[in-house]
């Protein structure tokens, strides 16, 4: 291994976006490092980190089935290959088997994150604030250390779906199954305030109960809203 030490000076907005940080968190990030508050700085990088953990959901195929049985071949050991292998023989969802990986991934990290936060629960130990040891980080450039900003509270900030950790609706999924010029004919009805437009042409090409494809809409158009009020806030 290389023995070199990481320079603080090297690190700028491409490189934080290149392992894959959001624009914000990025800039954040960057931040914190620029100004020493290298506390702030481990604490984007472990959030990033802990969700990176988590499933694609949006891919059209699940690319984790492919990766963990490729795991599973090469000697992984804790990849159950052959209990996925039965539920996608017995006519499983891949995205519903998707959907219930993702729930036990993000249960997975909100609880590493409060282990972080609070390191003697994971002892059962209800320890008093001023003997509960907590985590610090530094650099080896400055001697003193800063404590590491509380991550559970962050955790569903940073669902890169943006659904602060929820599963993903089955109406999301089928929206993003739709072909591209579809989606954009929905969107347009969604966005003009013409719902029952909207929901006739969702039955059209997907199906349902009349009230069902009403949902749908109505899905869409919270997320229609969401990303708007977004984009006038940046």
């Amino acid at each position: 291994m290389s023995d070199e030490r990481l320079d603080p000076a090297s690190i700028d907005y491409p490189s934080l976006l290149s392992i894959g940080l959001a624009p914000a968190a990025a800039e954040r990030a960057l931040h914190a490092l620029r100004t020493g508050d290298i506390g702030v700085f481990v604490h984007e990088l472990l959030l990033h980190g802990l969700w990176s953990e988590v499933v694609d959901e949006a891919q059209p195929r699940p690319q984790w089935i492919d990766r963990w049985r490729e795991q599973a071949a090469n000697g992984f050991p804790i990849i159950d290959a052959a209990a996925l292998q039965r539920l996608l023989d017995a006519g499983v969802d891949v995205h519903d088997l998707t959907g219930v990986v993702r729930s036990a991934q993000v249960l997975a990290i909100c609880n590493i994150a409060q282990w972080l936060d609070y390191p003697a629960l994971a002892l059962g130990w209800n320890l008093p604030e001023h003997a509960s040891p907590y985590l610090t980080c530094g650099t080896e450039a400055s001697p003193s250390t800063q404590r590491l900003p509380a991550l559970r509270p962050e955790v569903p900030c940073h669902d890169p779906s943006g659904r602060f950790g929820e599963p993903r609706p089955l109406a999301l999924r089928q929206w993003q199954a739709l072909p591209e010029e579809t989606r954009d004919s929905i969107l347009a009805l969604v966005r003009a305030d013409r719902r029952s437009q909207a929901a006739a042409l969702w039955k059209r090409h997907v199906g349902g109960e009349s009230q069902a494809c009403l949902d749908a809409v109505e899905l869409l158009r919270g997320l229609h809203d969401r990303t708007a009020e977004e984009d006038t806030s940046e």
